[in-house]
């Protein structure tokens, strides 16, 4: 259960400047990433069963996966909608899919994943690859893609496992936060590992209406290289906009009188996505 004190809102403020502020960072080692990363988003697509001429519904796509993947697939015959709260990443996102000649194919479309403004039964499928962790609303997220799936359509999304079997987020998460000298947030905040329960996951699922519910488990091995520490790297990539939401409840608990309390040349982190 998350916080009384927490404030969803905010906290996806938070979320969108901290997006934005690292859009850059993404652009620089999308290819690195996306290496090792493509497997998710491969699995995704056929889990979902995404065919020529679908219609495909992408939230949170960052910069542009598994969208650009799924545009591939479905073809000038099919359509995908990729959304995303940070209008840098999905500026990116957008330069992308042009060097590849998939805008006829991609619409690009800002929004929170909890606002969707989507048709009844528009899409024959969904995907979300390593965004449902950090929605602060996840039952109101998940009823709207439901909502939007045809009969018989399929979503499939990726959430990372817990920490200890995530280093390359784990370790960074904690030498950062130890940095910045910031407690552990409340349970249920949104974080990279919220949803590394399976269970959690699968009710929330259940209590949108899917059913026929399965879970894979998938190693990925990210290879980062030119040198750089990977403290920096995964600080630019992705947690500078958690640690940013998360900073900004600490200054407002503050307020509020409430409390809660390798450097290497070349890196090969084996993660695991469920």
């Amino acid at each position: 259960m998350i916080s009384t004190s927490f404030d969803a809102n905010q906290f996806k403020m938070g979320q969108r400047e901290g997006w934005d502020s690292v859009a850059q960072g993404w652009k620089e080692w999308w290819a690195p990433i996306e290496k090792g990363a493509q497997k998710i988003s491969q699995r995704l697509i056929e889990l979902a069963e995404i065919k020529p001429g679908h219609r495909v519904l992408d939230v949170a796509t960052g910069i542009g996966e598994p969208s650009i993947t799924a545009a591939k697939i479905v073809g000038t015959g099919g359509h995908v909608l990729a959304t995303d709260l940070s209008t840098q990443m999905l500026a990116i996102a957008k330069q992308r899919a042009a060097s590849m000649g998939l805008l006829d194919i991609i619409e690009f479309k800002e929004s929170d994943a909890e606002n969707l403004d989507l048709a009844n039964s528009s899409f024959d499928a969904a995907l979300c690859r390593w965004g449902l962790m950090l929605l602060p609303n996840l039952d109101t997220a998940l009823s709207k893609i439901y909502n939007s799936l045809r009969s018989g359509g399929r979503f499939a999304a990726a959430v990372w496992a817990d920490a200890p079997k995530v280093p390359i987020i784990s370790l960074a998460t904690r030498i950062i936060s130890k940095q910045v000298q910031m407690s552990a947030p409340p349970p249920g905040i949104p974080n990279p590992f919220v949803l590394s329960d399976t269970n959690k996951l699968g009710n929330s699922m259940a209590k949108a209406g899917f059913i026929d519910m399965r879970t894979d488990t998938v190693i990925v091995a990210l290879n980062l290289r030119q040198g750089k520490i990977i403290l920096v790297t995964v600080k630019q990539l992705a947690l500078l906009p958690v640690l940013h939401c998360l900073e900004r409840l600490k200054k407002e608990e503050k307020t509020s009188g409430e409390t809660w309390q390798k450097k290497r040349r070349g890196i090969m982190e084996p993660v695991m996505a469920i």
